[in-house]
């Protein structure tokens, strides 16, 4: 799986560079990002601009990512394709997730 990961400002920016958040990355995607939270990550912006399909086990692994942050843990997400978007509003996880059009709104978001 890539991932690219950069700092700005204690934020962490997570580019995800597949085509697929589904069942086959879930779960690795899932223990990186907990792996990166454990590390003391408590601001994090996912860009998920690479990503043309999610399912259902890759909004999970997004979901299972947000509970770990905890109450005091900040998430926000750009970059979606239509496809991708339209995953996120069938399953109403656009008013649980900051969806962003670009990663200065999402950046913007998890500092507010």
């Amino acid at each position: 799986m890539q991932i690219q990961t950069k700092d700005v400002n204690g934020v962490l920016i997570l580019s995800l560079e597949e085509k697929r958040l589904d069942s086959r990355l879930a779960v690795g995607f899932k223990d990186k990002v907990s792996e990166l939270i454990g590390s003391g990550n408590r601001s994090i912006v996912f860009d998920l601009s690479a990503v043309d399909f999610i399912d259902s086990s890759g909004i999970g692994s997004l979901v299972t990512c947000l509970k770990l942050m905890g109450p005091k843990g900040r998430i926000a997400i750009w970059g979606l394709k239509p496809a991708v978007e339209s995953m996120f509003k069938l399953t109403r996880m656009d008013r649980v997730f900051t969806l962003c059009a670009t990663e200065e709104q999402a950046l913007q978001a998890v500092n507010n």
